[in-house]
C-alpha cells in the first residue's frame, strides 16, 4: 500500500470534527467569545456556514494533491456526521483499490482491497490509513468550521494583523494525533473567509503557507455552507484539491455496509 504522506498528509491535531463533538461544549465555546482570537474565530466559523453545519448529515469530496497542473490519485471520501460512519476509497499499488467502511467515534470498521475484505494487520494498516486521511482531509476542507472544537486555543496576532486581514493563531491543548501542530489563518474581515493559512507541524521548524481559493457555497434551509476547493502552495507549483464537494440529503443503501455499492 503507498504510503499516506505521497498525499501530503498534515500532522493535524483537531478533534474528531464537526458534528461528533458534545453540541453542549461547541455552544459554550462559540457562546463565550470573550478574547479577540474568539472573535476573529467566530467571523471565520460564521463564513463558512457557522450553524447551518448542524444540519448537514452527510458530507462527499474528494482529495487529491495537484503537482504542475497535474492531478495526483484521488481519496474519495463519504461521511455521515450523525452516526460517525465513514467510507473512504483511494487506489493503492498498481490496479488495486482500497476501501474503508468504519466509524470515526470507535475506530472499528472493515477493509477491502479489489472488493475482497482483509484482516489481521492488513486490516488494521487500512483502518489507520483511513483515520489519517480523516483527520488530515476534512481539515484541509473545513478548518474554519471547526475553529470551536474541543481543545483547540484561539488566540489573534496583532503584529500580523492589518485593515486588510487579520491572523488568528490555532493551537491544541492535547487533542488529535499531533497536538504540537500550529496554525495561522488569514482572514478577510470583510468576507470572513480564510485567504490563506501557514501551518508548523509538531517537530518541525518549517511552515508552509497556502492560498485558499475557489469557495463553493451550498445553500441549505438553515443557511449556506461555504468552502474552498482549492488551497494553491506558496513559491510551489502545487496545490491541494478539496473538491467535486456536496451534501446529499440521502446515500445510496449500503454504502456504508457494502464495498461494491456505488459512494457516487
Amino acid at each position: 500500500m503507498s504510503s499516506p504522506a505521497r498525499w501530503l498528509v498534515l500532522g493535524v491535531a483537531v478533534a474528531v470534527g464537526v458534528g461528533c463533538a458534545p453540541q453542549e461544549a461547541q455552544e459554550n465555546n462559540r457562546t463565550q467569545a470573550a478574547t479577540r482570537g474568539d472573535s476573529l474565530a467566530m467571523v471565520a466559523y460564521e463564513a463558512t456556514g457557522g450553524d447551518a453545519w448542524e444540519s448537514v448529515r452527510f458530507l462527499r469530496f474528494d482529495f487529491a494533491v495537484e503537482r504542475d497542473g497535474a492531478r495526483g490519485r484521488t481519496i474519495r471520501h463519504l461521511w455521515d456526521r450523525q452516526s460517525g460512519d465513514y467510507r473512504i476509497e483511494w487506489p493503492t499499488a498498481g490496479d488495486t483499490t482500497a476501501v474503508v467502511l468504519f466509524n470515526v467515534g470507535t475506530r472499528e470498521g472493515r477493509g477491502y482491497l479489489n472488493g475482497a475484505e482483509v484482516g489481521g494487520d492488513a486490516r488494521d494498516a487500512l483502518l489507520s490509513t483511513a483515520y489519517t486521511r480523516f483527520i488530515n482531509d476534512t481539515y484541509w476542507l473545513m478548518a474554519p468550521a471547526k475553529v470551536f472544537d474541543p481543545g483547540v486555543m484561539r488566540t489573534y496576532v496583532a503584529d500580523s494583523s492589518s485593515a486588510d486581514v487579520e491572523v488568528l493563531h490555532l493551537a491544541f491543548d492535547g487533542v488529535g494525533l499531533t497536538p504540537g501542530d500550529q496554525y495561522w489563518l488569514r482572514v478577510d474581515p470583510t468576507s470572513g473567509f480564510v485567504t490563506h493559512w501557514t501551518y508548523q507541524l509538531q517537530g518541525s521548524e518549517n511552515r508552509s503557507t497556502y492560498a485558499w481559493i475557489n469557495y463553493k457555497s451550498f445553500d441549505l434551509p438553515t443557511g449556506s455552507v461555504r468552502l474552498a476547493e482549492r488551497k494553491e502552495a506558496a513559491g510551489a507549483a502545487r496545490a491541494i484539491l478539496t473538491d467535486r464537494v456536496s451534501l446529499p440529503e440521502a446515500v445510496p443503501p449500503g454504502v456504508f455496509e457494502e464495498p461494491a455499492v456505488a459512494m457516487r
